[in-house]
């Protein structure tokens, strides 16, 4: 989400609580997570962070009391409260995994079978050539003197 800076400075309805948040190291410190979990929320989870009017990879700030509002609806692990996204993101995962295993079992199946008819074929090469050399060997005349 972008703002600019009149937006968030001028705003009457920001509360006396609210904290202005200025960089990641800063969110970081305030939830108690590491930066680049934060950055991993905001993409994922859908973290409240705001940049200032510019290019998406400018400052950062994020509001306190977002932040708050965001971590106490937030999953954590173990918890009853599945995030929507995360849910959505597994399934479409377990969609691709599905299609990627038949896709792989048809090919198998395949392969199986074209090994089968080779196998065949072979034995049937290997009976012909047997008996053809079983019918055009030499035969030995035993001399009886």
């Amino acid at each position: 989400m972008y703002l600019n800076a009149k937006e968030f400075t001028m705003n009457p309805q920001v509360s006396s609580t609210r904290q202005v948040l200025h960089s990641w190291k800063e969110i970081s410190n305030y939830t108690g997570r590491g930066v680049r979990t934060i950055q991993r929320y905001e993409v994922r989870l859908g973290f409240p962070i705001h940049r200032p009017a510019g290019s998406p990879r400018s400052a950062v700030l994020a509001f306190s009391d977002e932040v708050d509002v965001w971590l106490n609806r937030s999953p954590v692990r173990g918890g009853k409260f599945i995030n929507a996204l995360r849910v959505d993101e597994i399934y479409q995962k377990a969609r691709l995994s599905h299609a990627r295993a038949a896709s792989m079992q048809k090919r198998l199946e395949d392969t199986s079978q074209l090994l089968t008819k080779l196998n065949n074929s072979m034995l049937k090469a290997m009976g012909r050539r047997s008996r053809s050399l079983s019918t055009s060997a030499p035969k030995t005349q035993s001399t009886s003197a």
